[in-house]
């Protein structure tokens, strides 16, 4: 199989690129925190089976937000021992099953200290520990940060108002329940270093005020990575790691992350093809085979790292002042980009998505076109399909057209 030859579209995955972003995260953790720490990968940032079983591989726990996740991870091989159970809602009998068999659960809604309570009755000779997820005023913290939304996260136990003291005080209550961690996940759209040190720093106050001895902080995920213009984990995990060694001992207190899209969109790019150029007026049209819903499902992006593949000598093409790409579909959104004075693309050129793997492959919608493929490149260059292009079956699976096909 040569990647030539594709069929575009399709999605790509180096697993060398996977590779080098693992590598360095674990560096960042040990050399910054010790050996104590551990990694628990994003499954809803990209849930492609094979993809997991990469993460299970490198020795890193599945990062579950809910229980359809929590059975293909399982029915990958993880065991409830390696899942952090996050979100603001959880199932209760997963919630259970996860504490009994000593995971990790960061609570985050009103009927979880509720649960909590009838675990503690229901098995008083046993122990658990549990996570808050906390909510902290982050533009406060960190006036220059650029929120993802203006009210701020809607996450967590609110600080401020007195919501998170009144949770850890009820969970205190419980003779055989600890506030054992800290989850401090907040998305901004700036993702500086600075707020991952001021959120560290919460969590040192937080312990602090509140007299906690921590077995673990969870410090969640939303870094850049794979990106030579942004900071990487070593940047984050330098910051996080002077603010919190000023209260906790790298020995006693696991330091956990949560990366997602760090760890995988340096290794994946959306292959497309230029199937047609139509000129209308006084403007070029690239039609190509992929689209926005492939990369862009929410329509909130409006830059696209990309590069181009063509399929003769480009600087022998007249420049052509304006040409936008758009996608297949008959949305007139459908626009990704427009090429200002380039070489005129043609049919079988190619369009290349760079770092198109966190959350566009799950994103995906089954609108005119269902997921398209998607490749591993492996370490020795050989290629495998890790997923077939879905088609009429795939996408007749468990429809009925009549009352009679349908069985409980």
């Amino acid at each position: 199989m040569n990647s030539d030859t594709l069929q575009t579209p399709y999605f790509y995955i180096r697993e060398t690129g996977l590779d080098t972003d693992a590598a360095i995260l674990k560096e960042a953790l040990s050399k910054n925190w010790g050996p104590n720490h551990l990694v628990g990968y994003s499954v809803k940032t990209n849930s492609l089976p094979w993809l997991l079983q990469y993460m299970k591989g490198q020795g890193f726990f599945a990062e579950i937000v809910s229980d359809t996740e929590y059975r293909l991870v399982k029915k990958l091989g993880f065991d409830n021992a390696h899942m952090i159970y996050n979100g603001p809602i959880k199932e209760k009998e997963i919630f259970n099953s996860i504490l009994l068999d000593g995971g990790y659960i960061n609570i985050d809604s009103t009927e979880e200290p509720i649960w909590l309570e009838e675990l503690s009755a229901a098995y008083p000779q046993r122990n658990f520990s549990v996570g808050v997820r906390v909510n902290c005023d982050i533009a406060a913290l960190c006036p220059e940060e650029v929120l993802v939304e203006e009210e701020g996260g809607r996450f967590g136990y609110c600080y401020e108002n007195g919501r998170l003291e009144e949770v850890i005080s009820r969970i205190n209550r419980l003779p055989n329940v600890k506030v054992a961690g800290l989850h401090l996940h907040s998305s901004t759209q700036s993702r500086t270093v600075s707020v991952y040190a001021a959120l560290a720093s919460m969590a040192v106050r937080i312990a602090e005020e509140y007299n906690l001895e921590l077995s673990y902080v969870d410090m969640g995920g939303g870094y850049f990575g794979g990106r030579e213009d942004k900071p990487d984990y070593r940047d984050y995990f330098y910051a996080i790691c002077k603010e919190l060694r000023r209260k906790f001992d790298p020995t006693r207190t696991t330091l956990i992350a949560e990366p997602g899209v760090s760890l995988i969109s340096r290794a994946t790019t959306f292959v497309t093809s230029v199937k047609d150029v139509k000129e209308i007026r006084n403007h070029s049209f690239l039609i190509t085979d992929g689209s926005r819903t492939n990369l862009n499902p929410l329509v909130t992006r409006h830059v696209y790292p990309h590069h181009m593949v063509y399929v003769d000598e480009p600087e022998k093409r007249p420049v052509i002042k304006s040409q936008w790409v758009t996608g297949f579909t008959c949305m007139e959104y459908d626009r990704l980009f427009e090429i200002k004075d380039g070489p005129a693309m043609k049919p079988g050129d190619k369009v290349v998505y760079d770092t198109a793997g966190g959350y566009t492959m799950c994103l995906n919608p089954l609108f005119i076109h269902y997921f398209p493929p998607v490749y591993v490149e492996h370490r020795d260059g050989t290629l495998f399909k890790t997923r077939d292009q879905w088609d009429v079956d795939e996408f007749m699976q468990k429809n009925y057209i009549e009352e009679r096909d349908f069985h409980e």
